[in-house]
């Protein structure tokens, strides 16, 4: 069973006495390539932990059949590259200090700490996995189990059969608090207004085919910091958008289809109701990426300028005619794209050279 996100503070904490007492062994890795001259920030937690220490395994760079047979041999989701492996014993004392150790799973990363931490099963097998980089948690537990759990330990957002239902799901992510929420096979036409229940989402991201509307309440999620949304044609960004400070990534992509069927084309772009950038995109200070593709927008809101901190500025598949001369003092800019083209047609345009 998947985690929605990774426990955080008590629920961290009852997680890992649950780990802790239905495992035999937990794993902690340094992955290769590693800046070993950074390793002295968590050399500490390698010698606090030391008395606990049962084995440790040594996958050799360029060696994947090594790093197969481990895996195959352990059946567990902690090796999945070259590394040094550390294989601890569970008990009362081993969990105390991970508790001391980290707030959340995530917190088990590089180069603060040795990564990815996972439970291992006497026998073999995850009791509970984390793959931090790709942000993937997860449990063995049956969804009864996991439902049991939930009630249980209030932070533990575990992603179960019943959260098919739309209610179902903002109930429990709006009861675990979660920081992160994925929304799609919904057919949505627009978000229900208790989304601004969920005041502590850092990541939102929906992707539903027939989303038009975008209400208020998504404008009051002021912890906010990623904001994706997947849709065939969607209707505007209201002026709202101002509202949400500590926007990072911004990224919008219409023409597209969580349920294509045969024959399915896009609207044309002409037809796209998204049409504008409104200007309070320019209140958004702490933005460092916007996407936005497939509209029928034919100019962008010198107010953009006023974002300092943006880097990436893709504005393809658009309207626009020529590119903004404002955007040439935007110097901070890493990459900008604002072609009427797509990048695969783009691509057929200007062959690479023989």
């Amino acid at each position: 069973m998947r985690m929605y996100t990774d426990p955080r503070g008590e629920a961290y904490e009852q997680v890992i006495d649950l780990a802790i007492s239905n495992s035999e062994r937990f794993v902690l890795g340094e992955k290769i390539p590693a800046d070993m001259a950074m390793r002295d920030r968590y050399t500490s937690v390698l010698e606090t932990l030391e008395p606990y220490l049962l084995k440790t395994i040594i996958i050799p760079d360029n060696n994947l059949d090594e790093c197969m047979r481990i895996r195959k041999t352990y059946n567990s989701h902690a090796f999945y590259s070259a590394g040094t492996y550390y294989l601890y014993r569970c008990c009362e004392e081993s969990g105390k200090l991970l508790k001391q150790m980290a707030n959340r799973l995530s917190d088990w990363m590089y180069p603060n700490l040795p990564e990815d931490l996972c439970f291992l099963r006497k026998g073999g097998g995850d009791y509970l996995y984390s793959v931090v980089h790709e942000h993937m948690y997860g449990m063995d537990v049956t969804e009864e189990e996991a439902g049991e759990l939930m009630e249980q330990v209030t932070g533990l957002f575990l992603e179960l059969k019943a959260h098919r239902d739309l209610d179902h799901l903002l109930d429990d992510a709006i009861k675990h608090k979660t920081d992160w929420l994925y929304i799609s096979g919904h057919r949505l036409t627009e978000l229900p207004e208790r989304i601004r229940e969920l005041t502590e989402l850092r990541e939102l991201e929906i992707f539903e085919q027939d989303l038009y509307r975008l209400p208020e309440g998504l404008f009051e999620l002021s912890k906010l910091e990623c904001l994706k949304i997947l849709s065939a044609d969607l209707g505007g960004i209201p002026a709202a958008i101002g509202k949400l400070k500590n926007l990072k990534e911004l990224s919008i992509r219409c023409a597209s289809s969580d349920r294509p069927a045969p024959g399915y084309q896009a609207k044309p772009r002409e037809e796209i109701g998204l049409n504008r950038i409104p200007p309070e995109i320019g209140e958004l200070e702490h933005l460092e990426q916007l996407t936005i593709q497939y509209t029928s927008i034919r100019e962008l809101p010198p107010e953009l300028e006023q974002l300092k901190n943006l880097q990436f500025l893709d504005i393809g598949m658009c309207l626009i005619e020529r590119k903004p001369e404002f955007l040439g003092g935007m110097k901070q800019l890493k990459y900008v794209n604002v072609s009427r083209k797509s990048l695969l047609e783009m691509a057929l345009d200007n062959p690479p050279e023989a």
